[in-house]
């Protein structure tokens, strides 16, 4: 078998890894190895999650919506998650789920949603966006699941952001100045970029932000990219330095 699947084990519903330790999986997960995957009992899986790191395991029963697993070894040790955050406002659903799935697969450690003037949506279900992550976790070796933070306001937000740390702002399609490339920026690894909705930001909300000292003007090109493109073109330039 070449392909080994690997399942995210939430740290809060165990003890810890350790090995010849048994442990029972959902009903979804059960599903997901027996049904849909047709593995069976002794076929490898790998659990992990940020406080046990990653762990070599068999199945030692699967079947009827239920299944367990025997860990034997551990794989990689546990990490200090380091990585961006995300800020943005919801887009439609399936944009919001593809911003989201990008996100994970480039290691960002936490995801805020905002709600600006121009937000085409201010209800998030938590829940769901929980499920991509860790699906997406899964799919991208990482060891760490971002943390999905509660819809706020943009300025909500801002007066909580950490006052050592950038924000970095694509405004170039509504700032009156020329603005760097992001390549010609100096980044740090738990920056922040806050990337607006489908019709931008207002004019207002612009004024305001760049009132903060922490904020930055960003630049991701010549090119007008959909609000999902631009999330991806602005945590690449992060990747560096992620430790996810």
């Amino acid at each position: 078998m070449s392909f080994v699947p690997r399942i995210y084990l939430n740290p809060d519903q165990c003890e810890g890894i350790q090995e010849q330790k048994i442990y029972q999986v959902s009903e979804d997960i059960a599903h997901y190895l027996g049904n849909v995957l047709r593995l069976t009992a002794k076929d490898p899986v790998v659990l992990f999650n940020e406080r046990d790191g990653e762990w070599q395991c068999v199945i030692e029963k699967i079947g009827k919506g239920k299944g367990s697993l025997c860990a034997q070894h551990q794989l990689r040790l546990p990490i200090v998650p380091f990585g961006p955050t995300l800020v943005f406002a919801p887009l439609k659903r399936d944009a919001t789920d593809l911003a989201v799935r990008m996100a994970t697969e480039l290691g960002v450690h936490t995801i805020q949603p905002v709600k600006t003037a121009y937000t085409n949506t201010h209800r998030i279900k938590e829940e769901r966006l929980q499920s991509i992550v860790v699906e997406a976790a899964e799919q991208s070796n990482r060891l760490t699941i971002p943390k999905i933070k509660p819809i706020l306001s943009l300025f909500d937000f801002c007066e909580k952001w950490p006052k050592d740390k950038t924000l970095w702002v694509a405004v170039e399609r509504c700032y009156e100045k020329q603005i760097p490339l992001a390549k010609d920026h100096r980044f740090r690894g738990d920056d922040g970029i806050l990337i607006g909705p489908e019709g931008g930001f207002d004019k207002i909300e612009i004024k305001n932000l760049l009132l903060y000292d922490f904020v930055q003007p960003l630049s991701l090109g010549n090119l007008i990219l959909k609000a999902e493109t631009a999330v991806v073109a602005g945590l690449a330039r992060f990747s560096q330095y992620v430790k996810a």
